[in-house]
């Protein structure tokens, strides 16, 4: 453990903490029980991701206001000397470290340069830095080998106090009386390649004065680290909502800031591009989010068969930039909310029209008619192989803005002519709290994001001559007939939203959501 005694000789409060390999076994349990007990310490972890390495273990973390995860290599001197200045680091615990002793044998410049040239990076960085109270090295009790001879140790005062069967069953006593310390160490028990490696420095056994709860030093003259009590865990401290959202101009994204507004949840819109990664990065460091909600991406306007034309700009929003976030959240812990779409399917023989049987979330899309949807159904393949992502597949969208031309109310009443199809569909202001409720839910796959049941073109208009214009017609016409007006072929289907239906009881049927939610409020007297 070193001190900067340049620094002010008085105690001071650890603000914000650097951790190395926090992604490690021994080190992401310190990493997370500070984090969940310290809530006014501000962390910071960096971690390469190797093979020593699981960013599941800061999973309890990652929704937390006051963690950030870095993904970087103690070894990168910029990088070290740029996170303790703009982080304004004041304590470094660094448990990075290749622990493997094989693989110590065969790749030894490995070890070299990640357990002694990184450890000397940092400790340089330090120095050049001038502003780090504390640094705490973890090490490990593999620098003393096997030897009958243990006179020198006994001389230097290291001789055992306890057996170490008395100090194995002690141990277990202990856990045994103290069993919430820990909180859950559930991942323990799962085959981990971790750190081996025991935590050096002092520890207080209970018989020192803790009044200051810890001080981590010997020398009185020195300044201290002094730890406050930790919060009960009994009344955990839940983090402060806020949400990144991307799709400022698009109508999901703008409903969504107000809804935010509505709920009092802090929210910011996205300024970078989806394909733009380094931007996206910008967006994460400063608004700093617990959530990502993505409604951005092409549809086309008026409608899709303008992607028939902009194939890449389609490629380049609905795949490439939508992966490229999902990445982004990933490396950050972050869920991502993704506001896909349904229309990806069409009836079959196996999900005929009128037959109640719709197409479930673990369904194979078979719709390929439009060059948006293409691009819908593949990026929904690739994204089920990221395990932050929750994608919400909407259906013709409604809400109660009748004057907004992407609502299909407004749509098909403004056509000539229209198919009369039934098709399943998403009441926006029931569905879009249902959203922010399965972010709080921490809710991820595959969603039907659909009212139960199916609705047909000529029944909204009914609903809609009924209950707003007394005096409004309208003419249907075939499939066929429509094809001729139309570039690409229209999806027409239906979803089974049992499983969201069971997650939220009181999620409305299509045709009760619409009379509530659209019409009623609209209703002309």
């Amino acid at each position: 453990m070193i001190e900067n005694s340049s620094l002010s000789m008085a105690s001071y409060t650890p603000k914000n903490i650097l951790i190395t390999g926090a992604a490690g076994f021994i080190a992401s349990h310190v990493a997370n029980r500070l984090i969940r007990s310290y809530p006014d310490y501000k962390i910071v972890v960096l971690d390469k991701l190797d093979y020593c390495s699981n960013l599941k273990n800061l999973n309890p973390s990652k929704q937390s206001p006051n963690f950030k995860f870095v993904k970087g290599d103690i070894a990168s001197a910029d990088l070290v000397n740029h996170l303790l200045i703009t982080e304004g680091i004041d304590t470094i615990m660094h448990f990075a470290a290749q622990t493997h002793v094989d693989n110590s044998f065969g790749n030894s410049f490995e070890f070299t340069k990640n357990n002694i040239y990184g450890t000397h990076v940092l400790l340089e960085a330090c120095k050049v830095t001038g502003q780090i109270r504390r640094f705490i090295h973890v090490s490990t009790d593999e620098v003393y080998g096997e030897t009958d001879e243990d006179a020198l140790l006994k001389k230097l005062g290291w001789s055992e106090r306890t057996t170490w069967e008395e100090g194995l069953k002690k141990t277990m006593d202990w856990y045994t009386q103290n069993p919430e310390w820990w909180g859950d160490v559930s991942g323990a028990l799962l085959p981990h390649p971790r750190m081996l490696m025991m935590p050096g420095g002092r520890h207080f056994d209970g018989s020192e004065d803790n009044s200051l709860a810890a001080t981590l030093s010997e020398k009185p003259s020195q300044s201290h680290m002094v730890v406050p009590s930790p919060r009960s865990s009994s009344t955990p401290q839940k983090p402060s909502l806020k949400f990144l959202i991307y799709g400022k101009t698009g109508w999901i994204g703008g409903l969504l800031g107000k809804l935010c507004e509505k709920q009092g949840i802090a929210y910011e819109y996205g300024k970078g591009r989806l394909e733009d990664r380094s931007s996206l990065l910008q967006d994460i460091q400063s608004v700093k989010p617990t959530h990502v909600f993505n409604s951005a991406g092409v549809t086309g306007r008026p409608n899709v068969d303008w992607c028939e034309s902009h194939k890449t700009e389609t490629i380049r929003a609905n795949v490439a930039g939508t992966l490229t976030l999902a990445d982004v959240c990933r490396e950050h812990g972050l869920l991502m909310m993704n506001f896909a779409t349904g229309c990806i399917f069409e009836y079959d023989e196996k999900h005929p029209e009128g037959s109640g049987i719709g197409f479930k979330e673990e369904d194979t899309p078979n719709f390929t008619g439009s060059f948006y949807s293409k691009t819908k159904a593949m990026v929904e393949e690739l994204l089920k192989e990221f395990d932050n992502v929750c994608t919400l597949r909407v259906r013709m969208p409604i809400s109660s803005d009748l004057s907004n031309p992407r609502n299909f109310i407004t749509k098909i009443s403004r056509y000539n002519k229209v198919v009369n199809i039934p098709n399943s569909m998403t009441v926006l202001d029931e569905l879009l709290p249902i959203s922010i409720e399965m972010a709080k839910r921490n809710l991820k796959g595959i969603w039907n994001f659909t009212n139960p049941g199916v609705v047909s073109h000529n029944e909204i208009l009914e609903m809609y001559r009924d209950y707003i214009n007394p005096e409004f017609k309208w003419a249907n016409f075939t499939l066929e007939e429509q094809a001729k007006v139309i570039v690409a072929p229209r999806s027409n289907n239906e979803m089974d939203a049992s499983k969201l239906k069971k997650e939220f009881p009181e999620l409305l049927s299509i045709k009760e959501s619409l009379i509530k939610y659209a019409f009623e409020p609209n209703k002309k007297t």
